[in-house]
């Protein structure tokens, strides 16, 4: 009965902190909408473009711009006030799960247990899901939509200047062409993050070096690729979970611990998967780390890679200290080995 009422405390947290995190992101997005508008109109009022534009159309963007930066500071302000609640509710969380952490320690029954975790497993699946779809959100709105729009503006511009300016309007068509080929790849670019092609091509280890390529191309690190053991088939939903972990160890390597050199081993065995990945980082305390909020909405780092690896009823060793580096253990039990050749 306890831990059933803890479980719905978190739950409901849970749920209040991914409304606030929409509901941060929406804002976020007006935002930068409202920034882009601000300085295009801004643009369509520089005197390049005044030339060709009446003056009651240059007054009604002054006007605009007024509402624009009223609209701004008020977004700035709700920004601020959600930022502080999300804080506030991730607090709240964090005390409701330290509360079960503790409670474990209690004498419970075995289906008192069972059903803790498995709630526990939704609620990961849950928010990893939901983190998932923000950062696919922010990607698109980042990018794709940002340069739709600018596309938008220089259409209009086009309009206006094939009559009056034809060598520009040329000019701007090209600028526009350029960016729908960029819009093209990105849009390529994040479906393969989704689901890589080569990874029902030709495998689940070229589809990891290949990753692994990009990132040491995109960093200039020396990131080495090992993989011990007979290779056999498995499930796409573990491989695809095996890639993102290596990327996830790969990049916080890169952005966080200052590594000139990164290893990563992956060693099949009868019935699992081991992966080794180690760095010659900066480290961290270990006793230090646990899984708190990603403040800014990334939607992965350790915690996230935890998760991962619980949701495969994995394992994961994290041994890290300062000025020796890092090294990240994770093992995968694999129960459809051979389930093809039957």
């Amino acid at each position: 009965m306890l831990y059933a009422y803890l479980e719905k405390l978190q739950t409901e947290s849970l749920d209040r902190k991914l409304a606030i995190e929409k509901e941060e992101a929406a804002l976020r997005c007006k935002l930068k909408e409202n920034q882009e508008f601000t300085r295009r109109l801004e643009e369509d009022n520089a005197s390049s473009y005044e030339l060709f534009t009446p003056r009651s159309a240059g007054l009604r963007n002054k006007e605009d711009l007024q509402k624009l930066k009223s609209e701004r500071k008020l977004l700035t302000e709700q920004l601020d006030q959600k930022k502080a609640a999300l804080d506030d509710s991730q607090k709240k969380l964090e005390e409701i799960t330290q509360v079960i952490r503790e409670a474990k320690s209690v004498l419970i029954s075995k289906d008192d247990y069972e059903e803790m975790n498995q709630n526990r497993y939704r609620l990961i699946l849950l928010e990893t899901q939901e983190n998932e779809r923000q950062r696919i959100s922010r990607e698109l709105h980042d990018s794709t939509v940002q340069n739709l729009t600018g596309l938008v503006h220089k259409a209009d511009l086009c309009s206006k200047l094939i009559d009056i300016d034809p060598i520009r309007c040329k000019l701007e068509l090209s600028v526009m062409a350029k960016t729908l080929r960029d819009n093209i790849n990105d849009i390529r670019a994040m479906i393969y993050d989704l689901r890589p092609m080569s990874f029902d091509d030709i495998g689940l280890e070229i589809t990891i070096e290949r990753a692994i390529d990009k990132i040491k191309n995109l960093s200039e690190k020396e990131i080495g690729f090992e993989v011990e053991g007979e290779p056999y088939e498995i499930k796409p939903v573990i491989g695809i979970t095996i890639l993102r972990i290596i990327q996830e160890a790969c990049n916080n390597a890169v952005k966080y611990s200052e590594a000139a050199s990164i290893s990563v081993l992956m060693r099949y065995c009868q019935n699992e998967v081991l992966i080794v990945i180690e760095d010659d980082g900066q480290g961290f305390d270990v006793n230090r780390i646990d899984e708190k909020e990603r403040t800014d909405n990334s939607g992965f780092g350790l915690s996230i890679m935890r998760e991962r690896v619980y949701l495969l009823s994995g394992e994961i060793k994290i041994e890290s200290e300062i000025n020796k580096g890092t090294k990240i253990t994770v093992i995968v039990p694999i129960s459809n080995k051979g389930e093809e050749e039957g």
